[in-house]
Formats: structure tokens, C-alpha cells, sequence
């Protein structure tokens, strides 16, 4: 089967729906190729700062988030190693602005995708190549899917990941090890975890945890640290 769509981007994460939002704002469709069955929602949460907020007003679905999850409007930083503790206010969240907010990953993809069409999105979409063409006085890329689809298209957008099918395809380097590992995960607790709405950081040497609460009963939590890695 073959497709034409004016515009192709691959990986219907943040970056690639974001993508695609912002095109049809300014009346231009494109067509998302996602490998997985649906949408990967998962994962934990994200934080917002305020530039994040400005793009998403942009987009059209801050007010979807901004309406659920309060701002913070300060920040409590320990360090372990000597005790010292400062407590930093957050921009804007005394000015009424959106200042800074955690949100959950799953919310944040499902409300980009609520803004396009529910033929925006190919799911189960995996690419096998990527080739340049000449055709007439132009040029265009033909983009081929393990089933056998071949599609047309005059732009190519890779939104696809670390590993990008894309990246690969331009020529670009692989990804560098940033000599830091992060983990991250979501608590929850279903009586109410009882902390105050604050972001609470811990740093030492080398290493920053922290905790954020997303609503009274759910925590979202980060641990980061200096990795020797080399895999």
C-alpha cells in the first residue's frame, strides 16, 4: 500500500505529538508513526517550569493541566553532607502565572493527542528503511514500514528516541553517555501522604534526589547520580 502525506513524523512520544500540534495550529497535517500498539503512557512524571508552560499555552493544552495540578511555590533544598538547608521561592506562582508543576507523563501525552484527529496517529507502525528520491524538480523521502506500507512524504521529522531509526538515517553520531543515571518512579499512597505541596530536593557529592507531590496522594521522586557506566 502506498501513502502520501505532506509531512511524516516518527515517535508519537512528547516530542513527536508536540510536533504534530504545533503543525496543525498553523493548518499543517501530518501523519505520526508510532511502532508500539498505543500510546506509551508510561513512566512517572515530569516538572514543568515555566518556559515548559509558555509552550504548552502555545499548543493549546496548558489550561487541560494547569487546571489539575497546583503550582509550587517554593523549593526546599537540603544537603545531606553538612545539614545546611534553604527554602527558594518559585517564579511566578505568587503572580498568578503558571509557574512550576509536576504532572504525570500519561496526562501530558494524552492531552497533546487529544488535539489531533484520531487518523493522525499510525500505531503499529515499525520502519524498515528510509530512502531519498529524486521526483521531477524536487526531492522526497519514501519511508517503509515492516508491513509493507511505503509512504511518501515531502518533510521527515524524527521525534523517535535515543536509538532514532532517523538519526541513523541522516548520519548522525550515536548518543553520548552523559556520565550521570537517573531513576524515577511514582508513590502512592492511597490514605493521603500528608506532605506539604513543596518540592523537596536532597544533594550531595555527586548525587540529587528528590520528591515532588502531584496531588495529596501520589509522590513523584528522583534519584540522580554520577555513573561510571560504559555499556
Amino acid at each position: 500500500m502506498e501513502v502520501v502525506a505532506n509531512v511524516v513524523i516518527v515517535g508519537a512520544g512528547i516530542a513527536g505529538l508536540a510536533t504534530a500540534v504545533a503543525l496543525k495550529r498553523v493548518g499543517i497535517e501530518a501523519l505520526v508513526l508510532e511502532r508500539s500498539e498505543g500510546l506509551r503512557t508510561t513512566g512517572a512524571a515530569l516538572t514543568l517550569f515555566p518556559n515548559a508552560w509558555l509552550a504548552l499555552d502555545a499548543l493549546g493544552i496548558a489550561q487541560k493541566l494547569s487546571s489539575i495540578y497546583n503550582p509550587f511555590k517554593k523549593a526546599c533544598i537540603t544537603n545531606v553532607a553538612n545539614g545546611a538547608f534553604q527554602e527558594v521561592p518559585m517564579v511566578g506562582a505568587d503572580r498568578g502565572e503558571a509557574g512550576t508543576r509536576a504532572v504525570h507523563r500519561k496526562a501530558l501525552l494524552e492531552a497533546l493527542a487529544e488535539e489531533l484527529s484520531t487518523d493522525t496517529i499510525r500505531f503499529n507502525s515499525k520502519l524498515t528503511s528510509i530512502e531519498a528520491q529524486n521526483q521531477e524538480d524536487s526531492s522526497i523521502v519514501v519511508v517503509r514500514l515492516q508491513d509493507g506500507t511505503e509512504i511518501k512524504t515531502k518533510v521527515l521529522i524524527g521525534c523517535d528516541g535515543v536509538n532514532s531509526v532517523v538519526a541513523r538515517w541522516l548520519g548522525l553520531g550515536a548518543a553520548v553517555n552523559s556520565g550521570r543515571s537517573a531513576v524515577r518512579g511514582l508513590a502512592v499512597y492511597p490514605q493521603g501522604h500528608g506532605f506539604k505541596h513543596e518540592m523537596q530536593q536532597f544533594i550531595d557529592v555527586g548525587k540529587r534526589g528528590a520528591f515532588l507531590p502531584l496531588n495529596d496522594k501520589e509522590l513523584y521522586w528522583f534519584f540522580i547520580s554520577k555513573s561510571t557506566y560504559k555499556g
